[in-house]
């Protein structure tokens, strides 16, 4: 009898255990499901959610209300759209290389669209924008770092450097990227548009940055790095790794 009533007890916590897990769970993926079914998002970025996966990528990032963040190679908007919702009416997303159209009619307020320059530029830039030193929560670099290694005339080191002043200590930089072998470095870069992660963990460790975290949410195992990027229709394998500014 008592191990009877023993079993049923267990499982009476099991399941009350379960739903408290459960429970939390879904209130905290609530405001990440908000932003994505934001009725401002453009029907054209809803259909890149399969692919680009906010739902995962979103809470990886750890921006919140409130926050300072800069974007790099903005392009069409995607993520600052997303970015802009994160962070609310209290944030700002300062977004290097935006289109135009994307805050027309200042659509989005709390983007800073940063006048065009070239990156070297980039910290004046910013304290143009009342944007100091040590100011930002967080910087995104979302499938264009790849990109500035392409250039050889560009100085990335200092680049990086760059973001790493104007973060806060404590601040993350988080790098999304189309994967070459880890170890592959930029030898295929120009070739097929891919980049390997331990390369740029060792760029971004020379200037100070420590890796956080890495989330698999992008990668694609069936991808053997031998393709470019576009073979996959935005499910080639990608790496994301979050950095941080030690304290």
């Amino acid at each position: 009898m008592y191990q009877r009533k023993s079993s049923q007890l267990s499982r009476l916590f099991f399941i009350l255990f379960s739903w408290l897990l459960c429970s939390t769970s879904s209130a905290a993926d609530e405001p990440i499901q908000k932003i994505i079914n934001h009725p401002d998002r453009p029907a054209k970025d809803r259909l890149k959610d399969s692919t680009r996966k906010p739902e995962s990528i979103l809470p990886f990032t750890q921006i919140k209300s409130g926050d300072h963040v800069l974007e790099l190679g903005a392009g069409g908007g995607y993520t600052t759209e997303l970015l802009a919702h994160l962070v609310g009416e209290q944030g700002r997303v300062f977004a290097q290389g935006l289109a135009s159209s994307r805050v027309a009619n200042n659509r989005l307020p709390q983007v800073v669209a940063l006048r065009r320059h070239l990156l070297y530029e980039l910290e004046d830039v910013l304290l143009d924008h009342k944007a100091p030193h040590g100011s930002l929560d967080s910087a995104v670099i979302f499938f264009a770092l790849h990109d500035f290694y392409l250039n050889p005339r560009m100085d990335k080191p200092a680049i990086l450097k760059t973001i790493y002043q104007f973060l806060k200590p404590g601040g993350s930089l988080i790098i999304l990227d189309n994967a070459a072998d880890a170890d592959a470095g930029t030898s295929v870069n120009r070739r097929l548009h891919r980049i390997g992660e331990n390369f740029i963990i060792a760029e971004l460790e020379k200037v100070g940055f420590k890796v956080e975290s890495k989330s698999d949410a992008l990668r694609n195992p069936k991808d053997d790095h031998t393709k470019r990027w576009q073979t996959f229709n935005g499910l080639q394998d990608r790496f994301a790794i979050r950095f941080v500014k030690p304290e």
